[in-house]
């Protein structure tokens, strides 16, 4: 008996302290047929401000997407349909929560909230990185859609001296920017591939995107270098910052 009664302290105080945390208790826990008006408030509360915040994170990723000028046409038709599905099911939730009675009832929700739509831990690196990805992309293009000119500027300068370095310092400058044009749509794709279900598993897909979006900086940085080095020498005007 007296171990008994042992186990059902320490079973009430594990409950009360998941409680205090705003966590709704896990199925294994069994069936409750009571419960505290106070902590069923809290709890409700609790799940109501996580749906609140989600709501809010959603507006704010929907207006990123939104005024972005460097999102693919593809990419941010992506974004767009999966912000409106995962808005709609936080404002179904946020209409519902309100009105349950049990815990089962709040549990659920929660793991909806959760599972179903992972607001910050997958959506919000998607719409963050996409657009970084993109926007790497977008700057390489433009470097690489002033090959044409330069090309014909340096073939009329073949016979001047520093021809060789300067033709050298050119592919250079293409050869990054077209690296990076690559490597960006193809993190793009890759971090558009993720699921909500996906995740935690897929945690280090968001963290490889940024190192990838990273050297894809660096790789723009060198053949903007590069390329300004070449227009100065054949008096080229310079390419927008």
């Amino acid at each position: 008996m007296k171990f008994r009664h042992i186990a059902a302290v320490v079973l009430g105080a594990g409950m009360m302290a998941v409680a205090s945390l705003g966590f709704v208790p896990p199925a294994s826990a069994g069936p409750l047929t009571t419960t505290n008006p106070a902590s069923f408030a809290k709890l409700q509360a609790k799940l109501e401000a996580q749906l609140a915040a989600r709501q809010t994170q959603l507006a704010t990723l929907t207006t990123d997407v939104s005024k972005s000028t460097t999102l693919t046409s593809s990419d941010a038709a992506t974004l767009s349909s999966r912000l409106a599905t995962e808005t709609s099911n936080i404002n179904a939730l946020i209409a519902k929560v309100p009105n349950d009675t049990t815990i089962a009832e709040l549990r659920a929700d929660q793991q909806a909230m959760f599972q179903g739509n992972r607001v910050f831990v997958v959506m919000s690196p998607q719409v963050h990185l996409t657009i970084a990805a993109d926007t790497v992309g977008a700057k390489a293009a433009v470097i690489l859609s002033h090959g044409p000119t330069i090309s014909a500027a340096l073939a009329a300068r073949v016979t001047d001296k520093g021809y060789s370095r300067a033709e050298e310092r050119f592919a250079f400058s293409t050869a990054k920017a077209t690296v990076a044009k690559s490597e960006m749509t193809s993190v793009s794709a890759e971090v558009l591939a993720q699921t909500p279900a996906g995740w935690p598993g897929n945690a280090h897909v968001f963290v490889t995107a940024k190192i990838e979006i990273l050297r894809g900086r660096i790789d723009l940085v060198m053949s903007r270098s590069a390329l300004r080095f070449v227009e100065h020498w054949i008096d080229h005007h310079p390419i927008p910052a």
